[in-house]
């Protein structure tokens, strides 16, 4: 049985020790954003974002796919983040760098144009400052 491994910046991990920050449902497909600690914080971040056909259950070559972040700020302008995006180890998994200046409730929008899919999605995603556990107030 072999495993899958992705390389995060120097950091070999194994898919198994990923966990889940977000799946989200479009059309026939399931996007999954993943991290090593299963949440996004304010800084650098490291993840994982596969592509996943519902109906054939498994990853699918979502092509070059743009992920960018965005967070309302009352009476200014709305914070904007390009993630960087490089093909994983298998089609389908994209492996990505984003960094956010403020914690919040930034959305996420992704586009992407694959041989067997594209589209647009948006939803959102908490960030959290460095060192605040998961449910404590941000």
């Amino acid at each position: 049985m072999s495993s899958t491994v992705v390389v995060l910046g120097t950091r070999i991990v194994r898919a198994a020790e990923l966990q889940v920050v977000r799946t989200y449902n479009v059309r026939d497909m399931v996007i999954t954003l993943l991290s090593p600690t299963g949440e996004w914080t304010i800084g650098g971040t490291r993840f994982v974002l596969e592509f996943d056909s519902a109906p054939q259950k498994h990853l699918i070559d979502a092509g070059a796919p743009t992920l960018t972040a965005t967070l309302p700020v009352a009476g200014k302008q709305p914070l904007r983040a390009s993630a960087r995006l490089e093909r994983g180890d298998v089609p389908g998994r994209y492996v990505g760098t984003i960094t956010l200046p403020r914690a919040g409730e930034w959305s996420l929008t992704l586009t992407w144009s694959g041989p067997a899919s594209n589209g647009v999605a948006t939803f959102p995603v908490p960030v959290i400052r460095h060192g605040k556990a998961k449910g404590e107030p941000r």
